[in-house]
């Protein structure tokens, strides 16, 4: 039985951390370097101007909110290993609260962050495009909801190896890994091979820009020449897997590796 009074307790306590830890402000940070790169280095790369699509470019401007979901493991990957690791769990997990309420409050108060994060990044990408073209077009909500399933995901996902690691950098590197670079490497060999790769954790990602359209949107944004290289040709005819099957299967991770991370929590021993 979940404590809500206390649950709202735990939370907050847990996104004050965050706030003092200035770990919040640091990713606040880098997403808006990384808006402002794509903003000043895109003109300077296409000859002064910027794409005439606004799709195209909306799509381009999603760099932001998907490291702004990244930064969720920064956020998760002390929140159960920590306790552990730092022989806290001892004061933690002996108080009258459960520990599967501790989990959820700590869990709430990562996706607060998140949510901050992702509104963040998505407010700089409206205000670019309106400033640009005049216009806002309707797919960035569904890239918005994308990319808050995706951001709840990775944080799922790094609490479930918070709860089996040692130590919280350990969860933090294993999740990066996982999803930046194991999944990265099955999902383009699935690509070449004409597979189906929609369930792979990477491809939560990539519909957060996926969701505008196919891979021709970024035709005009390939140097000249690069276009008839085979590599190029495969990257732009790629069939893209079915966004309703992506999100089921982003949603799927949320919930299975936060239930995990609840599960083993519960009877992982302090000592």
């Amino acid at each position: 039985m979940i404590e809500f009074e206390k649950l709202k307790i735990v939370a907050a306590y847990e996104f004050l951390k965050h706030i003092r830890r200035k770990r919040l402000y640091v990713i606040l940070g880098l997403t808006l370097i990384s808006e402002l790169a794509v903003i000043i280095l895109l003109p300077l790369l296409m000859d002064g101007k910027y794409p005439d699509n606004v799709i195209t470019m909306a799509a381009t401007l999603t760099v932001g909110p998907s490291l702004a979901t990244i930064g969720a493991v920064f956020f998760a990957g002390d929140a159960i290993a920590g306790e552990f690791e730092g022989k806290t769990g001892f004061i933690l997990f002996t108080n009258p609260v459960k520990r599967t309420t501790l989990i959820l409050g700590k869990y709430l108060a990562s996706c607060i962050a998140v949510i901050i994060l992702v509104i963040f990044g998505y407010v700089i990408t409206a205000i670019t495009l309106f400033a640009i073209y005049g216009e806002i077009p309707s797919e960035i909500l569904n890239s918005f909801g994308l990319c808050l399933l995706f951001g709840g995901a990775v944080l799922s996902i790094t609490f479930f190896f918070s709860s089996i690691s040692k130590g919280s950098m350990g969860a933090t590197v294993i999740t990066l890994v996982l999803i930046m670079v194991i999944s990265g490497i099955v999902e383009s060999v699935l690509i070449m091979a004409g597979k189906p790769y929609f369930y792979l954790p990477s491809v939560g990602g990539d519909a957060i820009a996926l969701v505008y359209g196919g891979m021709d949107l970024y035709e005009n944004l390939i140097p000249a020449g690069a276009a008839g290289m085979g590599g190029m040709e495969m990257f732009l005819d790629m069939k893209l897997p079915d966004i309703g099957h992506i999100a089921y299967s982003t949603a799927g991770y949320l919930i299975v590796c936060l239930g995990l991370s609840l599960w083993i929590s519960r009877r992982r021993q302090l000592a």
